[in-house]
Formats: C-alpha cells, structure tokens, sequence
C-alpha cells in the first residue's frame, strides 16, 4: 500500500509543479502523470523486491528516473530549453518531499 501511496504522492507533487512551468495543455499533462506512475512504481517496485538496496542505489536508481522521464518528455513535447533541469527539479522536490512526509503518514 506505501508503494501506491508515494506514487500518488509523486504525481502530486511534479505534475502541479510541472504545470506552474508551463505544461498545461491536456495532452502535457497526461504525458506527465504516465511517465510519473511508470517510474515511480518501478522503482519502488525494485526497492521493494531487493532488500537493502538503499544509500548510493537510490541515488542512482532516482538518475535513471530523471534520465527516463526526461527521455519521455523529449520525446513527447520536443526538444525545449531547460527541460531536462525542470524534470531534474521536479523529481528532486518530490524526493525530499516524499522524505519529509512518508514517515508522516
């Protein structure tokens, strides 16, 4: 249930931040919260299917996120100025987000 509940929490947290930078349109969006749910559960997928992959993985494990979803969004909305910094951002917030509030709820 924790793995739906950070999914949820990822997309509601890059998908608003992503809007307030310019990716408003319908289509943008639904790109946003698919490429979201995708990583985020295979990622939590893999930490929690690998006991103690935890420290410097993660580290890497959230790059290749940023590198996938970046990959995504390229493809879908062209090549745009800043956009690889923007999913960089985006994933980063959420990260220190998503450890802020887990142990919250």
């Amino acid at each position: 249930m924790r793995i739906f509940l950070a999914c949820a929490l990822t997309v509601l947290i890059e998908t608003p931040f992503l809007a307030l930078c310019g990716f408003r349109k319908r289509d943008e969006v639904i790109v946003i919260v698919c490429a979201n749910v995708v990583t985020n559960l295979l990622l939590n997928l893999l930490l929690w299917r690998v006991p103690g992959l935890y420290g410097p993985a993660v580290y890497g494990l959230e790059c290749a996120v940023v590198a996938v979803e970046y990959g995504i969004y390229r493809l879908a909305f062209g090549p745009r100025r800043g956009l690889l910094l923007l999913t960089l951002a985006a994933n980063a917030l959420s990260y220190g987000l998503g450890l802020l509030l887990m142990p919250l709820l």
